[in-house]
């Protein structure tokens, strides 16, 4: 599994969806920026290392889909 720009996200315990925005290299590795919409509110943007979202997403915590190409 690998995550791209475009890619969607859903967090089930909250009900967030997301969309990955940009990949970024960092010195201590990936960072990954995904913008949240949260029903009812504006959207925010957060940013995440790359590891911590591919493991949150094996371990079921968040959904992920990939772009249709």
């Amino acid at each position: 599994m690998k995550l791209n720009v475009g890619d969607a996200l859903f967090e089930p315990l909250s009900g967030n969806t997301g969309e990955v925005l940009e990949i970024i290299p960092h010195p201590d590795g990936k960072l990954v920026k995904v913008r949240w919409r949260v029903e009812d509110h504006l959207p925010h943007d957060t940013e995440h290392f790359y590891a911590k979202v591919k493991k949150s997403i094996q371990k079921g915590e968040i959904q992920h889909t990939p772009k249709m190409q």
